[in-house]
């Protein structure tokens, strides 16, 4: 459907001589990449509406989707179970969010998440594998970026924004609970 999309749209745009026509497949693979790589901001906002808390979803998924990026996890093997896991997953975790109370339970959870990411990433992707250069530069990345996002957690808690604070915690144990499943595939195969 993404995919028909992006033709769809390339087509316009080859059309009204924005695109070369021998350019077509490369914008196509571009726009879809786009589009996929939004949808869970799209995704948390659409939530945000339907509960009146878009400023809450979008600081869930923030974390997520900026984790997500270098630590990996699991994937579906088609679209269409990927839109639904993840639509269920994010639903799940901003309700979560709303419901939970700043404590020292979260405070342990979020570093038990974060400790939990820091060993186990990267984690590769079966459609693509990383070399051993990129295992290093993403756990890296992962690491620095965990750092960052745990630092405007503390700041949010510190000046009394318990909420927000809430949120980032979920959106870093979402992280962590997507790389579960791959991490238990893997000791099955040991």
């Amino acid at each position: 459907m993404i995919g028909k999309c992006a033709n769809i749209i390339v087509d316009w745009l080859i059309k009204s001589k924005v695109v070369e026509e021998n350019e077509k497949e490369l914008y196509s693979y571009a726009l879809y990449n786009v589009v996929l790589s939004i949808s869970p901001l799209l995704l948390a906002i659409g939530f945000g509406l339907c509960m009146r808390s878009i400023s809450k979803s979008v600081v869930v998924i923030l974390p997520f989707m900026i984790i997500r990026k270098y630590s990996g996890g699991y994937h579906t093997k088609h679209l269409w179970s990927c839109l639904l896991c993840s639509s269920l997953s994010l639903f799940l975790s901003i309700i979560l969010s709303l419901y939970l109370k700043c404590g020292w339970l979260l405070a342990l959870l979020t570093i038990g998440a974060i400790i939990s990411l820091v060993y186990f990433s990267p984690i590769d992707n079966e459609n693509r594998t990383l070399s051993k250069d990129e295992r290093v530069r993403y756990k890296k990345t992962t690491i620095i970026l965990l750092f960052f996002i745990l630092l405007i957690d503390v700041l949010l808690f510190c000046f009394g924004q318990y909420a927000y604070s809430v949120c980032i915690s979920v959106g870093i144990m979402l992280s962590a609970s997507l790389q579960f499943p791959c991490i238990l595939k893997n000791d099955q195969k040991k």
